[in-house]
C-alpha cells in the first residue's frame, strides 16, 4: 500500500508513524466512519491497557521515558504472523522491520514449554 501525504512517500499508513491525527481528523472519522476515538491524559504512576487490534497514537506534551510490553495470547499469534509478514514488506531500512516481535519463535518456545510440561504431568501419575 503506497500514499502519499505532503509528497513524502508513505509505505505503511500505521508502522511508518509518520503524522499525527489532529482534532479536526478525529472529528471527520466520528462523522464520516462512526468511529470515536478517545483522547486522555496519563499521569505519573498510571498504566494503560490497550486492546489488540486497537491502533492508538501518543502525544508527549513534556520529555518522559515511555515503557511499553507487548503480550502476545495464543489466539492472536496468527494475527501477530500475518503483522510480521506485512512488515517483512517494508523496505530494508524502515524503522518498524527493527521493532518487529519475533511471534513465530514465541510461538514455538510456547508450545515446547507447553509439550514438556504435559510429558512432566503425564509421568507423575
Amino acid at each position: 500500500m503506497i500514499n502519499f501525504i505532503s509528497c513524502m512517500q508513505m509505505v505503511h499508513p500505521i508502522l511508518d508513524q509518520s503524522f499525527f491525527l489532529d482534532n479536526t481528523h478525529m472529528m471527520r472519522l466520528k462523522e464520516e466512519f462512526k468511529i470515536e476515538p478517545w483522547t486522555f491524559e496519563q499521569h505519573v504512576g498510571e498504566a494503560v491497557i490497550i486492546p489488540s487490534g486497537c491502533p492508538y497514537q501518543i502525544r508527549n506534551p513534556k520529555c518522559c521515558v515511555h515503557v511499553e510490553l507487548e503480550f502476545v495470547s495464543p489466539e492472536n499469534v496468527s494475527e501477530c504472523i500475518q503483522l510480521i509478514d506485512e512488515v517483512r514488506l517494508l523496505p530494508e531500512d524502515h524503522k518498524a522491520k527493527v521493532e518487529k516481535l519475533e511471534v513465530k519463535r514465541l510461538a514455538l518456545y510456547s508450545m515446547s514449554t507447553a509439550i514438556k510440561e504435559i510429558r512432566e504431568l503425564t509421568c507423575k501419575t
